[in-house]
């Protein structure tokens, strides 16, 4: 049975088989998902054709589609011409040059860019015309008897669904070691920082590629600043990086950069504008040469939609080459749904959607805000239940972290900001009073709870007023240890009480009572006037002294250090943490008891004693 003309083609045209062309040699990820699924029999021109058979010889070579970008192409065509045609290579080359020069008309927007209905056209063209051979190869195996064959139904049916499946992007899953090195390396998800040093630490230095980003906020407190703070940051890490505003104009936010890089507030540019332009030229000089760049583009707000802005991203690309590393936008509610939508809480969200899926598909992190409603003026910090309009666009988001300025200070250059959401981290911290300077494009978290910087952990203030009161504790003990000290100082040895017993001895030697004095006279005496004569009256003898106990000698061990002093991490041989360990929970008398207790069993085994 002979083939039947290719009705199909005629139908798209020929103009549109070279934008088929044209889309496979400037779109390099389109092309390589879909080269393999196109046949050379789809072109009619044969040196379009000649031209698909290089392309492809070119990626079964090097498992990559040659483009205009690099110059592939002509490397490409100068490799696997015929040898022996002298004429095709100058007519393939004629070719490119009418690509070129479409190209280049779209660029410069003299001609209608069209590259996204052409990659949507290739594919159900693609889909029709395998159709049809699939119709003609079923309508021979009816007219063969092939359809009694068992296999007939099942291989039918692969093609079928492998036919409709055309186009669709192919994701079979990974197991679940796959690419283990990279999963457990610490740069697996790419960061960029956001130059605000403690929420750095709590999203592991920033978001990470395919990663979207929202500042949640009230009208006029300090979206644009934030935003351009992040992208001044991601510029010095030497990124590729779009600032897109809406609001504000590129001399605005321009002047905010300079402020950052300069160290000149924006109110004091106009008295010092050389060292402002001198620090500025030198400061991105160096960032530029070491591959840093900066876009900034200002886009209506009227009518815009997400697929405007990746419209505009890709004619950036076509135009120059490169990718951006990191897009900050400015800000997603002044953009437009790219379908209209009566509801207004849907339109919002597909709005975040889209801007989540472009993040995805190339695969960079991605910043933007969202306006707060009004009860955000009134409150110490914006929360979830603040947000203006769908809610649920914070769900779909990575991180989210919202900027609030009650209104006494307002004025004062301090903002308190939580992290309301993130995915890779833990969520729920607040930092209050925080340096948020719009002037200045200062912003430092100056929390005391957050005073060890990156080393950052939520502290409660329950927490807090538990540390400090076992830090008391600890101070009593010591102090009521040092107390003990002195009074031990100035006690007697077991020695001095034993000379003392001695010289008492020997010193003191009392008078016989007299033998005139009668019994009864002695008898009569009262305990009263024995102590009256003892004091006052020469006739009654003084009474004896109490007898101090004999004691047996002693031997005290070789002198150490009573209560040595604080050295190093230890006092004496007692562990100051090993001690507060034991303590902390204890009341105030039970740590002085536990000092004394160990103070005294040092005093036993040196050979000294308390004074009762």
């Amino acid at each position: 049975m002979s083939e039947t003309p290719n009705k199909t083609w005629s139908y798209f045209g020929p103009d549109f088989q070279q934008k088929v062309i044209w889309q496979l040699l400037v779109e390099p990820d389109f092309a390589k998902k879909t080269i393999s699924d196109i046949a050379v029999e789809y072109f009619d021109d044969p040196y379009l054709k000649r031209l698909f058979i290089i392309m492809l010889e070119y990626y079964n070579e090097y498992d990559r589609v040659p483009n205009l970008q690099n110059k592939s192409i002509e490397e490409a065509i100068y490799r696997y011409k015929s040898p022996t045609n002298e004429i095709e290579g100058q007519v393939l080359m004629g070719k490119i040059d009418q690509v070129k020069l479409w190209n280049e008309r779209v660029i410069n927007k003299n001609q209608l860019y069209d590259g996204d209905i052409v990659r949507e056209n290739i594919f159900e063209f693609i889909k029709q015309q395998e159709y049809r051979k699939l119709a003609e190869h079923i309508i021979q195996k009816v007219k063969d008897g092939g359809i009694r064959e068992k296999a007939f139904n099942y291989e039918t049916g692969e093609k079928f669904n492998k036919i409709y499946h055309i186009g669709d992007a192919e994701d079979y899953g990974s197991d679940v070691i796959d690419d283990i090195d990279h999963a457990l390396s610490d740069e697996f998800r790419d960061t960029i920082p956001t130059g605000i040093k403690v929420i750095d630490q709590v999203t592991g230095n920033g978001l990470g590629r395919g990663e979207i980003g929202l500042v949640l906020a009230p009208s006029g407190i300090g979206k644009t600043t934030l935003l351009t703070k992040i992208a001044n940051t991601a510029f010095n890490e030497k990124k590729k990086v779009l600032q897109i505003i809406f609001e504000d104009t590129v001399k605005q936010v321009q002047r905010k950069h300079y402020t950052i890089w300069s160290k000149v507030a924006q109110s004091k540019i106009k008295d010092n504008k050389e060292v402002v332009k001198s620090r500025v030229l030198k400061h991105v000089k160096s960032i530029k040469e070491q591959g840093g760049k900066l876009d900034i583009v200002r886009m209506s707000q009227e009518n815009t939609t997400m697929h405007d802005v990746r419209t505009w991203i890709e004619r950036q690309f076509k135009k120059f080459g490169y990718r951006y590393d990191i897009i900050v936008l400015d800000y997603l509610d002044c953009l437009e749904p790219n379908k209209r939508s009566v509801d207004l809480l849907a339109a919002e969200l597909s709005i975040v959607k889209s801007f989540e899926a472009m993040a995805a598909e190339f695969d960079i992190p991605c910043w933007s805000a969202i306006q707060a409603n009004r009860s955000g003026f009134k409150v110490d910090f914006v929360d979830a239940d603040n947000t203006g309009g769908n809610i649920k666009r914070l769900q779909k988001s990575h991180f989210v972290m919202s900027i609030a300025k009650p209104a006494k200070s307002e004025n004062d250059n301090i903002a308190n900001i939580k992290i309301i959401k993130a995915r890779f981290a833990k969520d729920g911290h607040e930092f209050k009073d925080c340096i948020f300077n719009n002037d200045t494009l200062e912003i430092r978290i100056t929390d005391d709870k957050y005073a060890r910087g990156l080393d950052v952990s939520k502290v409660s203030d329950d927490d807090i007023q538990n540390i400090e009161e076992k830090s008391l504790k600890l101070v009593e003990g010591f102090n009521h240890g040092a107390v003990a000290q002195e009074a031990f100082d100035h006690s007697p040895t077991i020695a001095d009480l034993k000379k003392q017993n001695e010289d008492i001895k020997e010193n003191t030697e009392f008078e016989k009572p007299n033998e005139g004095i009668s019994e009864g006279a002695n008898e009569g005496t009262s305990e009263g006037a024995n102590v009256t004569a003892t004091v006052g009256v020469d006739e009654s003898p003084p009474p004896l002294p109490p007898k101090i106990p004999e004691v047996q000698e002693y031997i005290p061990p070789p002198p150490q250090e009573l209560i040595p002093e604080e050295t190093g991490n230890t006092v004496g041989n007692i562990d100051p943490a090993d001690f507060f360990a034991k303590i902390c929970g204890q009341s105030t008398q039970e740590t002085q008891d536990e000092w004394d207790r160990k103070l005294e069993e040092q005093r036993k085994a040196q050979g000294n004693v308390f004074k009762e």
